[in-house]
């Protein structure tokens, strides 16, 4: 069978772009929280923590990676369907009945409890997480040489899954837990076992070791190889082993994977947008013809969103940050006490339907033509 040629550029955007978005983003974060543990940050007595409090972080540093990217990178899902006509008037049914559908799950999931409703959300969360990662791989492979053999993207996607899953499994299985949670405490099941958190941990290392000889064997065999995809699997691997395996605390986890997440897929969207500016409203098709402004707009837009979110949150929920929010009053007339079983379902309702429009949006096909010219034919798959 003949060689298909590959497409002309090894990257998804660009290389400049992708470097500077999809990659450094978690490679910079894992320095950092590296740094960060090499100084003594953060101090032992402050370690615990939730992603949804963030006592472990400086009330500036939860700002920047809860409602600035965490929250914020889930709106962006209404500039690749909901602010773009062409996609809402082709998708009018999948994007309200997905809402929809989503606030009942939700509220069914919480008639079981708090702890059911958020463990079931922690475990969607990190299934969601570790799709974008395959995605982005997928595109990162479509650049490279195809054969009638399979085996060099099994070894991509084996190695993908090992990466992120054994990390998972670690949390789970590693005695003492985890010096963090995914969203509160107690939403992982733990089943602590000294032998097998060992050998996970030895199995992670092997994983890297084997697949990174898998690589070194096809370059002697002069195949081409994404440079952007060893990358990503850098990339992906060192964030979750450092993140969750290597340090034990809520400023390392939290950073790493906030940012290896949130950033890279704002980007997509951003340039995404950008491609489609024609079909945006007038609003956001003026605000897009220049750059500084498209930068601009795109994250004011976001943070408002976001800042919005995290108010009804901290306000009718949680009620932890009044001097970051300025709803002391808010907190004190104790309105929505006793009525988390709808409100929870209702806030949660944006990030829920981020993960899940998320499998249909960037799949490639027919029934997302608008992604012709912008990204390849595989899945993005989030």
């Amino acid at each position: 069978m003949e060689e298909k040629k590959p497409l002309s550029s090894p990257w998804i955007i660009s290389k400049r772009f992708d470097l500077t978005w999809f990659i450094a983003p978690g490679l910079i974060s894992v320095i950092i929280v590296l740094l960060a543990s090499y100084f003594g940050f953060p101090e032992p007595s402050s370690l615990g923590s939730s992603r949804t409090s963030g006592n472990a972080l400086p009330p500036w540093l939860w700002l920047l990676l809860i409602p600035g990217i965490d929250v914020s990178h889930v709106y962006s899902t209404l500039f690749r369907a909901y602010f773009d006509k062409e996609v809402w008037n082709r998708k009018k049914v999948l994007l309200s009945l997905v809402p929809f559908l989503c606030f009942i799950i939700a509220l069914i999931l919480y008639s079981f409890g708090k702890l059911f409703f958020w463990g079931a959300m922690a475990y969607l969360a990190v299934f969601h997480f570790i799709r974008q990662q395959y995605g982005f791989l997928s595109l990162y492979t479509r650049t490279e040489p195809k054969t009638e053999s399979k085996i060099p993207f099994l070894l991509d996607k084996i190695c993908l899954y090992m990466v992120t899953g054994l990390p998972i499994l670690y949390w789970h299985i590693v005695p003492g837990g985890r010096h963090f949670e995914w969203f509160i405490e107690g939403d992982f099941y733990q089943y602590p076992n000294h032998s097998i958190s060992n050998f996970i941990h030895i199995l992670f290392w092997v994983s890297v070791i084997v697949y990174s000889l898998s690589q070194v064997y096809l370059l002697l065999k002069r195949r081409r190889v994404s440079v952007g995809k060893l990358l990503l699997l850098l990339n992906t691997a060192s964030v979750w082993y450092v993140g969750i395996i290597l340090l034990n605390n809520d400023f390392a986890f939290t950073l790493t994977n906030v940012i290896n997440h949130g950033i890279p897929y704002m980007a997509l969207v951003f340039a995404y947008s950008n491609f489609r500016k024609k079909q945006l409203s007038s609003f956001f098709y003026n605000s897009f013809r220049n750059g500084a402004l498209a930068i601009l707009s795109f994250s004011l837009v976001l943070l408002a969103f976001a800042f919005s979110e995290e108010w009804l949150w901290d306000s009718f929920v949680w009620r932890e940050h009044p001097y970051l929010f300025g709803n002391s009053s808010v907190i004190k007339a104790e309105l929505g006490l006793g009525l988390e079983g709808i409100l929870v379902p209702i806030f949660f309702l944006p990030q829920f339907t981020h993960y899940i429009l998320d499998g249909f949006l960037w799949k490639g096909g027919k029934n997302n033509s608008e992604l012709e010219g912008f990204i390849g034919l595989r899945n993005l798959g989030s």
